[in-house]
């Protein structure tokens, strides 16, 4: 079982550093269009659109991470009760990528959103993003507790 987990966690990971490195990716491009001057439409973080995007953002941030780590846990409960290890593994590899695609989307999100309306406040919530994607790193210790594998 030690090496079906050790294999749950480098297919789980190759997701969660995934996320990272689309960000950075995204980080440097965005980087390089700063350098290059290329203008894009910018928007005025107090127009009702820079409002009304910033809005979204927040809510989607707010919803999703909690969501994402406690509906997550609460779903680790239910797989518990599976008797098919091979079973209950898929289902927690589907939902620890689907956790860490969904944190990960706020943070890149919030990024651009960075860029595109050069606003201050938005750097503080793709940080809020980063962390919660930090607390979806998979480990041997964290799957075990949550499938009751402490044998």
């Amino acid at each position: 079982m030690e090496q079906k987990i050790k294999h749950l966690i480098r297919e789980i990971n190759f997701t969660y550093y995934g996320i990272y490195l689309v960000t950075v990716l995204v980080a440097i491009g965005i980087f390089l269009l700063n350098i290059g001057n290329v203008n894009f439409y910018q928007i005025e973080e107090t127009s009702s659109l820079g409002r009304n995007i910033s809005t979204i953002y927040l809510i989607y941030l707010l919803i999703s991470i909690p969501f994402s780590l406690y509906g997550f846990t609460k779903r680790a409960k239910k797989w518990q009760t599976i008797e098919n290890r091979e079973l209950m593994l898929i289902k927690y590899k589907n939902g620890a990528r689907l956790r860490i695609i969904v944190i990960g989307l706020a943070l890149i999100m919030g990024l651009v959103l960075v860029y595109l309306m050069k606003s201050k406040s938005m750097i503080f919530s793709s940080a809020i993003a980063a962390v919660g994607l930090y607390f979806s790193k998979p480990t041997f210790q964290k799957i075990r507790k949550d499938l009751n594998l402490m044998e």
